[in-house]
């Protein structure tokens, strides 16, 4: 067993310890060294698909004189990355260091006593090792980014300037975060999606927005942009089964809801939104491309139904049966598809 599966495991065995834990603790600061140091063993164990481009365009000078237009919409990493690299000049401390910033970032935003009290404490460890995170620190490296700016622009900015702020970070670390859009301004103008009523002004201001996004990743769909360019695949087609997630999760909801479909909506109005609007790129965009729609509307989708989840059940046994399903139904994907367990049995990378 390598270094990297044992530490992948350690890190599961957390998520499923702090089922059992209700309250914020210090503990958790042990998970984010563990974290840590297992995105170290995951940088030290050679690079998979996608990484083995993005280690080599660390090297690249980039210009924004002489940058093709792909380049510069996304400059947030590709600029950055190019920068970090130009001091450290070794492409995996520089691939790790970024880690780190992404991993604090999402430790803060789902850990912070202030903006995310309700969300449960297993979710910190879960968000490690969830299957669609899995795929991005292993492959999908942007598009993973970009969701953790989404998450702390949702969770961690304490006012609508920082979040803004971290809305415009992931849309140019990767266009596609447009999609996030619409819904991040809801969630700012009902403050988290406490405020019961929506004011027709605010509902105009959504469809305007959503109408934008629509045409922003369809655009981002052509042959100039990332998802057009982006041919590398994991052998894995999950476009549907990241459909079947949605499913799953809104008929999940729709039960603890007791069929009342008003209820439903007010309460999942994130999960609403993603199942809706994923179904509606899959015919648009195509398999791939869609798949990655998909990945990024789940990972950010998940705390949310994770804390609607934890507040449906009164009963501690209840809570940490489901918590503990829950876990095992996020990380399952990761060895029942040989693809993305290979990840994890990758051989040591030879020093020299």
């Amino acid at each position: 067993m390598t270094a990297e599966l044992t530490w992948y495991l350690v890190l599961c065995c957390l998520a499923f310890f702090y089922c059992f834990v209700n309250k914020r603790t210090p503990l958790i600061l042990i998970t984010y060294v563990v974290a840590a140091y297992y995105l170290w063993i995951v940088r030290t164990s050679g690079f998979d698909y996608d990484m083995v481009g993005y280690a080599r365009y660390l090297t690249y000078d980039f210009d924004f004189a002489t940058a093709t237009t792909y380049y510069i919409r996304e400059f947030v990493y590709w600029f950055g990355s190019g920068y970090l690299y130009s001091w450290i000049r070794d492409d995996v401390v520089t691939l790790w260091v970024i880690d780190m910033i992404w991993l604090t970032l999402l430790f803060y935003a789902m850990g912070n006593r202030r903006l995310s009290s309700q969300v449960p404490m297993y979710v910190i460890p879960f968000m490690i090792v969830f299957f669609p995170l899995l795929m991005g620190y292993q492959n999908v490296y942007r598009q993973l980014i970009a969701c953790v700016f989404v998450l702390f622009a949702f969770f961690g900015a304490r006012n609508l300037v920082i979040a803004g702020f971290f809305g415009l970070l992931a849309l140019f670390t990767h266009n596609a975060s447009i999609v996030y859009m619409p819904l991040l301004y809801l969630f700012a103008v009902t403050n988290g999606m406490v405020v019961p009523k929506i004011r027709f002004f605010h509902k105009t201001i959504f469809a305007f927005l959503y109408l934008i996004m629509l045409a922003g990743v369809y655009y981002s769909s052509l042959g100039d942009s990332e998802f057009g360019k982006s041919s590398s695949s994991t052998g894995i087609s999950l476009t549907y089964a990241y459909l079947a997630v949605f499913i799953a999760m809104s008929a999940v909801a729709f039960v603890l809801e007791n069929f009342n479909l008003k209820r439903f909506v007010q309460h999942n109005t994130t999960l609403v939104y993603s199942i809706f609007t994923f179904m509606a790129f899959i015919p648009a965009l195509g398999g791939a491309q869609a798949e990655r729609i998909g990945m990024m509307l789940l990972i950010v989708t998940m705390p949310i139904f994770a804390t609607n989840l934890d507040r449906s059940f009164r009963s501690q046994n209840e809570k940490i049966l489901m918590r503990m399903l829950f876990v095992m139904a996020g990380i399952a994907p990761t060895f029942l598809f040989s693809s993305a367990y290979n990840f994890l049995i990758t051989a040591a990378r030879l020093s020299g």
